[in-house]
């Protein structure tokens, strides 16, 4: 879960129930829960070598599943601490589920945040990924100069280690700039790599 999306018919775990209301998908109900996570983003320094920018470890809390419109989702908390902060925890919020197909099935798979709504493909049994453009702002903090411009690609396999269900995320970018002479650089690499854990 990265953490990481009105129309009339919600409905909510608990909550008294509409008449006639859709009943929420087994596969969002079992995303809520609680996960821990723990990521590292990497950027470049300034001679153009791969390094390590950022990590943080994350808390995510996956709550009343719900029917809004046509997607079926959990409302997500996260609270990352990020290494060598002393402020408190950074707490974002969002969404994660599936846009409903016209007959009420399942279609892809989404993940909101920040505003930014990403649609997951399925490429294989437990195997989801998206792309997007890299945010200029985002590659500044990279290291990377403010010409600069890109293309993310996330995948996202969950596993069962030892019982528990895992998500492990990397990202590989592909970024362009010009260096100091003019010259245009190219360089392809893993940015994001991390996990979520569910909690018992």
């Amino acid at each position: 879960m990265l953490a990481i999306l009105v129309l009339c018919g919600w409905l909510r775990v608990g909550a008294a129930e509409p008449k006639n209301a859709p009943e929420v998908p087994k596969e969002v109900r079992d995303l809520a829960g609680a996960y821990t996570g723990s990521f590292t983003m990497f950027g470049i320094d300034e001679k153009g070598d791969v390094v390590k920018r950022m990590a943080w470890k994350d808390m995510i809390k996956a709550e009343i599943p719900e029917i809004q419109g046509d997607r079926a989702f959990v409302s997500t908390t996260d609270e990352m601490t990020f290494e060598g902060s002393k402020g408190p925890p950074v707490t974002l919020k969002g969404r994660e589920g599936f846009f409903l197909k016209s007959d009420g099935s399942l279609g892809e798979c989404f993940i909101e945040a920040a505003g930014q709504t990403h649609r997951m493909t399925k490429m294989g049994d437990n195997v989801w990924s998206y792309t997007a453009p890299a945010a200029a702002q985002e590659l500044t903090r990279l290291g990377f100069p403010q010409d600069a411009s890109g293309q993310h690609v996330l995948v996202k396999v969950i596993t069962h280690e030892q019982g528990i269900e895992t998500h492990r995320i990397s990202r590989l970018s592909t970024v362009s700039w010009k260096d100091k002479e003019g010259q245009e650089k190219w360089l392809q690499f893993v940015s994001l790599q991390g996990f979520h854990k569910r909690q018992p």
